[in-house]
């Protein structure tokens, strides 16, 4: 910004005035535009047209006063220095100026742009007032600063996102669970993906940041219970157990239905994968579809087994697999296996609840 004395370019009135004003940088200007483009309401392609406009402008230093800097190029002058715009296309970009009142129309009697001339300068011209541009100078500074700061706290936003993503799914692959298979955190995964795309988006960046920090505490917690479990029956007394298995296998015949409620909230892989648990046997079935893909079965292995030992029975036998399926190397093979000795009559429900640490009461 300068002080200047103003030129006089030419208008529909009789003088210019005499007195200093304060001019603006009409680059700087076309800039802190650019910037706040989304706040006006403009696109790039218009502030383009616009910065074409400013190049007729033959002082850098735009001054805040109507009439002193009015553009009246024709349309075919303007079209072929924006690279051969269309000129329907032109027209639509200064109509948005005009509705912006980033310009404003200076129409002549017949609405043609002309300028008479009178010696060597101008004595009025009818088109385009860049005026406004200067005149709104300082609304558009402070919205472009601002935009600069919400642009920054996005990024901020963003590479914290990035950051919370990286750090759930490396703890998803230490848990041995592929972050981009089905899980239960798929959803979250897939909704940051995509608005990690979007642009002015810092609450939805912000609750996804909550959604991690609860979804990270929630994988440590349930770890963490994990563990204890397992030193619990490491350390534990073995003969109350042996007792347990005994009873359970008493209990239990490939054709029966283990309790629900006695059984689901034992695995706590399952629980890791779908924190909410299940309702009732349709939905568990439902889950265990979505769990065998993720360890490596064949969905047509997990349907024969289905078939054979019944549809309340195969869930269970996918949940045993989870509990101890970082020590099988074929987990698919495993659940054939099963199946086989589910068609024999010879599977042992409770002998594999027990072996997958599983205790039914």
């Amino acid at each position: 910004m300068t002080v200047q004395s103003t030129r006089f370019l030419g208008r529909p009135v009789a003088a210019a005035p005499d007195e200093d004003v304060v001019s603006h940088d009409k680059w700087a200007l076309v800039a802190d535009l650019t910037t706040a483009a989304d706040d006006y309401g403009l696109s790039h392609r218009t502030i383009t047209v616009l910065r074409t406009m400013l190049t007729f402008v033959p002082d850098r230093h735009l001054p805040p006063l109507p009439g002193c800097s009015i553009v009246f190029a024709s349309n075919a002058t303007l079209s072929e220095r924006l690279g051969g715009m269309p000129e329907s296309t032109l027209r639509r970009h200064l109509a948005a100026l005009v509705e912006a009142h980033i310009i404003t129309r200076v129409d002549s009697p017949n609405r043609k742009r002309y300028a008479k001339r009178l010696g060597q300068g101008i004595a009025c011209a009818y088109g385009f007032d860049l005026a406004p541009l200067a005149i709104m100078a300082r609304d558009i500074s402070a919205r472009a600063r601002a935009c600069e700061r919400r642009a920054e706290e996005h990024a901020a936003l963003r590479s914290a996102v990035l950051v919370a993503r990286q750090t759930l799914c490396e703890q998803l692959a230490s848990e041995g669970i592929d972050p981009d298979g089905m899980h239960e955190l798929s959803p979250l995964l897939a909704r940051t993906r995509l608005m990690l795309r979007r642009k002015n988006n810092a609450e939805a960046l912000r609750a996804l940041l909550i959604e991690f920090e609860a979804a990270v505490l929630s994988a440590s917690d349930t770890e963490n219970e994990r563990h204890q479990h397992r030193e619990i029956n490491k350390n534990s007394d073995r003969t109350p157990v042996q007792s347990d298995v005994q009873n359970s296998a008493q209990r239990f015949a490939p054709s029966d239905t283990p309790s629900f409620e006695s059984l689901t909230d034992s695995f706590t892989e399952y629980h890791r994968m779908f924190p909410q648990g299940a309702s009732e046997w349709s939905e568990l079935e439902k889950q265990a579809r979505q769990l065998v893909p993720m360890m490596g079965i064949d969905l047509q292995v997990y349907e024969e087994a289905s078939r054979i030992m019944a549809p309340c029975i195969a869930p269970i036998a996918v949940l045993c697999l989870l509990e101890r399926f970082d020590t099988l190397k074929n987990p698919g093979g495993f659940l054939r296996h099963l199946t086989q000795r589910a068609r024999s009559g010879e599977l042992d429900m409770a002998r594999l609840l027990a072996s997958s640490g599983i205790i039914v009461s």
